[in-house]
């Protein structure tokens, strides 16, 4: 990954065969925003996306198989004070305070029909670039047991 800065807001280029969450996550670990807003676009294979069934109060997830452009990626990063970060393969000391990355994206196929949800993983194929325009104070999440998400607090 290469990063680009203006003191405060970041562009992050991932280069082929990075997986994206776990890549944010360990960048977001080491630059320590209080929070931010991030937007992007890209080609990946093979992403995992979620979509959030609220009567069930959990997700329904889905692997595709093969290459995909992202038409559009949108979410944020905060902090979960509790060391349970969402997305993360990689281990962390349980007592620090973790990033967590909720990301939304849309992805086209070949047949440009497209797909949308919470993005859990995916693999760059080309390039995925992402805006982090970070926030002047801390953003965390906070479990809410009735909906039995993480949610801005």
């Amino acid at each position: 990954m290469k990063e680009y800065s203006d003191g405060a807001n970041y562009l992050l280029r991932f280069d082929r065969g990075e997986e994206v969450i776990t890549t944010l996550l360990r960048w977001a670990r080491d630059r320590k925003p209080d929070g931010a807003f991030l937007t992007g676009l890209g080609a990946v294979e093979n992403p995992h996306l979620g979509y959030f069934d609220a009567e069930k109060k959990g997700y329904i997830d889905k692997e595709f198989e093969g290459e995909f452009e992202i038409a559009s990626l949108t979410g944020n990063l905060a902090w979960d004070d509790a060391g349970g970060g969402e997305d993360d393969v990689e281990p962390k000391d349980e007592t620090e305070p973790q990033p967590i990355a909720h990301i939304h994206v849309t992805i086209a196929g070949p047949n440009f029909l497209a797909f949308g949800g919470h993005l859990y993983s995916a693999v760059v194929s080309g390039t995925v670039e992402i805006a982090v325009i970070t926030f002047g104070s801390k953003l965390e999440r906070k479990y809410k047991e009735e909906l039995n998400l993480k949610l801005l607090d």
